[in-house]
């Protein structure tokens, strides 16, 4: 699912996405956090560039969930992630060593992308999300796992702010990106 965006384009616009976020995580591309909002506030779109941006993860074994916080305006948010929900022709399901993240909010009523920002995981961060993927990514898929796994934490940690608190493996504060590392 990753895709090369810019603020003002338009994704395919024969495609519906759903109402949320996305997380992809291929070696060789940096995260890509994809957050599909009908007609987002313009607070929401000045969020993804606003500092702070911390992150949380939570590795429930089937089952990752990263936790995001972006500005200091909103709430806590969530977005799930197996790798096995990806095909093999994708690529390899991994965190960079450079650990970029690209932000993007999408209106999904237009398809148009409303803000973009890239920022930097510790490296501590960085290594915990990626021993997690390549965990995850090395045990067998289970359909009926990863639910549970999910049901699970949602049921114990109602929100996604009990989740940091109470159940995060790690969290940080991401840096903003300032030049394209090349």
């Amino acid at each position: 699912m990753h895709l090369i965006v810019e603020v003002g384009s338009q994704l395919d616009p024969d495609v519906a996405w759903p109402e949320g976020a996305a997380l992809t995580m291929f070696a060789g591309e940096p995260v890509q956090l994809m957050l599909f909002l009908s007609h987002p506030h313009v607070l929401e779109v000045q969020a993804v560039t606003a500092p702070p941006t911390k992150f949380a993860w939570v590795d429930s074994e089937h089952a990752g969930v990263l936790l995001y916080r972006l500005g200091p305006v909103l709430s806590w948010s969530e977005a799930t992630y197996t790798p096995h929900l990806f095909e093999p022709d994708e690529g390899l399901p991994s965190v960079d060593d450079d650990a970029i993240v690209q932000i993007v909010l999408i209106d999904r009523e237009t398809n148009i992308v409303k803000a973009l920002h890239r920022v930097r995981w510790p490296e501590d961060f960085a290594a915990a999300v990626r021993a997690s993927v390549a965990r995850m990514r090395d045990t067998p898929y289970s359909a009926l796992a990863y639910d549970h796994a999910l049901h699970a934490l949602h049921r114990r940690y109602p929100t996604p702010e009990d989740m940091v608190i109470d159940r995060a493996d790690v969290r940080c504060t991401a840096l903003p990106v300032t030049d394209d590392p090349d």
